[in-house]
């Protein structure tokens, strides 16, 4: 197993945020080994957090629908793949049909990534071959672009997480490893209630809450910045839009009680704020994003891509989208050549078991 990061590349977003107005924190850095841990935490400790049992349901009773025929064996790639407990079934089910599977997870976290494959490769053996890729969704990609395979690459639970450009972006991005015989597999979130969203993203036992504000304990943990939380608010808000172009989202950030300044001397730079001013736990205008099912087919088609079905659990939290290339793009397909066997001969290894 192998696995790359680029930390350099993170700290210069982090920068980029911080010296921004309003202030923000970049998506990628919420995901440390800790904020890893805290958002599993979410999946198994709030009751009222919908969207994990409902991915998994539609993962346990449509598999079979999800994994397409193919005369080749799949290679499964999983973008954003967390604690890859939802990715098992697939990863079962398709070790059923061809025996033995190449599996890419692809998280921004390296050492909880690298934990996560060991357990799978201990538990899978010989069966399961991984190439666990620590990095963000763009440079992971732009490296899959060499396996030359068939692929079923999956995107569960995390698309929703990315500005709006950068989901157009990044499935856009994703159709560049893609042929005519591959499928991507996204889900996203269809929950519009307001109370069910309160329910979930603020809940009573802060779950939510401390997973958000762990970005500032890494960053005085990591750069020494000894930002006082105790002089902040925390703030969480539901913004409800129905226009196919644009998606609802939540918001979440803490407000300055009084002016502040704080050296970060990782990052070679000061912070200070206003009273009353906000600083925001997320990049772009919202996180968490929620759908209709038109606003959906419109960033898959800006994306360039074709919807060919559509899966929704039982209680309509979450769709599961079955996408492939436009036939332009399958015309217009160039073969880069590579290695189908590993992702690159350039990459950094950090890990190799």
């Amino acid at each position: 197993m192998h696995a790359f990061t680029d930390s350099d590349e993170l700290k210069r977003r982090l920068v980029i945020g911080l010296e921004s107005k309003p202030k923000y924190i970049p998506f990628s850095y919420k995901y440390d080994e800790v904020g890893s841990m805290l958002q599993k935490d979410i999946y198994e400790f709030n009751d009222g957090y919908y969207l994990t049992a409902s991915e998994t349901w539609i993962l346990q009773h449509h598999v079979q629908d999800i994994i397409p025929d193919a005369s080749n064996d799949l290679t499964l790639i999983d973008l954003g793949s967390g604690d890859c407990s939802k990715t098992r079934f697939v990863i079962d089910e398709l070790i059923k049909r061809q025996k033995t599977l190449t599996f890419y997870p692809l998280d921004i976290s390296g050492e909880f990534l690298l934990k996560v494959a060991t357990k799978l490769k201990e538990e899978y053996g010989d069966s399961l071959t991984i190439y666990p890729m620590s990095s963000d969704y763009k440079e992971g990609i732009e490296h899959l672009i060499q396996i030359k395979s068939t692929k079923l690459i999956l995107w569960i639970g995390t698309m929703f997480n990315l500005s709006y450009e950068d989901q157009i972006n990044t499935l856009r991005l994703t159709s560049t490893i893609m042929t005519d015989q591959c499928r991507l597999e996204f889900s996203a979130d269809i929950t519009l209630s307001r109370d069910a969203v309160l329910k979930a993203y603020d809940d009573d036992g802060g779950y939510k809450r401390r997973f958000n504000l762990n970005v500032i304990t890494r960053m005085n943990r990591e750069e020494g910045s000894m930002i006082d939380l105790d002089k902040f608010s925390y703030h969480f808000d539901f913004i409800h839009n129905t226009h196919p172009e644009f998606t609802s989202y939540i918001r979440a950030y803490i407000e300055a009680k009084e002016d502040v300044q704080y050296s970060i001397p990782g990052l070679g730079i000061d912070m200070a704020m206003k009273k009353g001013e906000h600083f925001y736990l997320h990049e772009g205008t919202g996180l968490s994003c929620k759908y209709t099912l038109e606003q959906l087919q419109t960033i898959v088609e800006k994306a360039g891509l074709r919807l060919t079905g559509t899966l929704i659990d039982k209680e309509n939290h979450a769709v599961l989208f079955n996408v492939l290339l436009t036939a332009r793009l399958i015309l217009g397909r160039v073969d880069v050549g590579g290695n189908q066997d590993q992702p690159g001969k350039n990459h950094r290894i950090a890990v190799s078991i």
